[in-house]
């Protein structure tokens, strides 16, 4: 049961209608995983009942065992989880160190956290003097490893990325995928992964989930999704 997270035919709320999708999937920390699909097909909607953000109206979600409708147990599980938002969610008021150390403000000393999230910002390939910075004064390749470096800074076991590459270039897309690849093989991270850039995410995950309108359209390996063992697949790819 360590570091998984397993969904057995779940059905989602969305937008009050209650829609039959029985999602069925699992992730381990030995295999990452990738979910991919056209937009709106519910991908973020998963990720989100996962972490209990949208209710399921049927089905199961358990988290390293856990359900997660055990709402006493699942706290201490959902505290074990890093996330990182499409649209990273950075605190602008905040310095860059502020932002990393966030769930242990005020528990430690300042030089403490700021010793604590320059070594963090060195695993996503950042500078130590970039802690002082502000959001605003970061590119946008930047605040995408910074959110990546909050996400992991109190080791958890689990790591969910909404569209950890979404607007950056090719080569920046790739320095971030690099990174969720070392951070997995590092901390033994379970990651799981929406990507709308099929064909960078193929160089760095192994199992791909598609997804369209809101059920699991095909499962597998990134071999076999290169295969093109759809029409669905053929147009993503």
């Amino acid at each position: 049961m360590h570091n998984t997270i397993f969904l057995e035919k779940v059905n989602i709320d969305f937008e009050q209608n209650k829609i039959k999708s029985n999602i069925s999937f699992s992730v381990t920390a030995k295999k990452p995983v990738c979910i991919i699909g056209k937009g709106l097909s519910g991908k973020s909607t998963i990720l989100k009942s996962i972490t209990g953000l949208v209710k399921i109206s049927s089905g199961s979600i358990k988290i390293n065992g856990v359900s997660i409708s055990d709402k006493k147990k699942i706290k201490d599980i959902y505290d074990s989880i890093g996330m990182v938002f499409e649209k990273d969610a950075l605190f602008d008021s905040m310095t860059v160190w502020e932002n990393i150390m966030f769930k242990s403000l005020n528990l430690k000393s300042d030089e403490e956290l700021i010793n604590n999230s320059q070594i963090f910002l060195k695993k996503v390939g950042l500078n130590k003097k970039d802690a002082y910075l502000y959001p605003s004064e970061l590119s946008g390749g930047m605040r995408k490893r910074v959110a990546i470096a909050r996400a992991i800074s109190h080791q958890p076991q689990f790591l969910l990325l909404d569209e950890p590459t979404a607007g950056l270039d090719p080569v920046k897309t790739n320095m971030i995928f690099d990174i969720v690849k070392k951070l997995n093989k590092e901390f033994e991270i379970s990651i799981l992964a929406i990507s709308s850039d099929v064909q960078s995410a193929l160089r760095y995950f192994d199992e791909f989930i598609v997804i369209d309108k809101y059920k699991v359209h095909w499962k597998g390996t990134a071999n076999q999704l290169l295969k093109k063992p759809t029409s669905l697949i053929n147009d993503l790819i």
